[in-house]
């Protein structure tokens, strides 16, 4: 058996890592085969030690790395404890970011992406869009036939065009797809800005209410297919917008996102 005294400190943070890494996993497997769902309570801390053969530290750690994750809550106080939490988007997409700081993407490869789902998303919501639904994409092309005379007014304009895409992750019954297409629309916002405050952006906006319409014509009928041909017109049209010819693409994922 190693000594832990003749140890060098490194290799010992590296050791407890591992096994708290280990205990998370075993943790994570526990939420699943038990069933449980967010807001449920696991074990006390106690109990998790006896389970799982290990100190309170690496239980600890163990949790806050389940916490980081979005899958367990944390609390202290008389009724505190671990509970388990629902993942969330935006902590999903935070994390799943972090692999492109070092595996740059730029405008042209999200839109390679965005030209596959964008379309399959807005045939897939097709009979799934309720009345909320079509009350929120009509406020979205409302809100953009205003020309804006200022900044915060092209920026506006901005949003409400992005919260119309968002509008139909929301009601995407692909998990997997909406994933997909929610991590796209990020990358989107982060660059969208980029088209300016001026005529280009008008000609932009106008593009979109007219995209937008259509789209919303083709989900009141029932047209899967045209909703997918418009969409595709559409992704292309934004495509057209954004991109500039022989400019240096610069990585769309420059700084962290925020988890939550």
């Amino acid at each position: 058996m190693q000594n832990d005294d003749l140890v060098d400190p490194s290799q010992k943070a590296a050791i407890k890592r591992k096994r708290s890494d280990a205990v998370a996993d075993r943790i994570r497997r526990h939420i699943f085969q038990a069933g449980l769902k967010p807001s449920d309570r696991l074990p006390q801390e106690p109990q998790l030690i006896d389970m799982f053969g290990c100190s309170r530290s690496t239980i600890r750690e163990a949790l806050k790395s389940l916490e980081v994750q979005g899958l367990v809550q944390n609390s202290t106080g008389p009724a505190g404890g671990a509970r388990v939490a629902s993942v969330s988007p935006a902590r999903t997409i935070g994390l799943l970011s972090n692999y492109f700081y070092f595996h740059p993407i730029n405008i042209v490869q999200i839109y390679q992406i965005r030209r596959l789902t964008e379309p399959e998303l807005a045939a897939s919501v097709v009979g799934h869009l309720r009345d909320s639904h079509f009350a929120a994409l009509e406020r979205t092309i409302e809100e953009q036939h205003e020309h804006p005379t200022d900044a915060a007014g092209w920026a506006h304009h901005r949003k409400v065009e992005v919260e119309f895409h968002e509008i139909l992750i929301e009601a995407c019954p692909n998990p997997l797809l909406g994933l997909m297409c929610r991590f796209v629309n990020e990358a989107i916002n982060w660059t969208i800005g980029t088209v300016g405050d001026n005529e280009l952006s008008w000609a932009f906006s106008c593009a979109n209410i007219d995209y937008h319409r259509r789209l919303i014509d083709a989900f009141r009928s029932g047209d899967a297919e045209r909703a997918r041909e418009v969409m595709h017109e559409h992704v292309l049209s934004a495509e057209s917008f954004l991109l500039r010819p022989n400019e240096p693409q610069q990585p769309v994922f420059a700084e962290p996102l925020q988890l939550d």
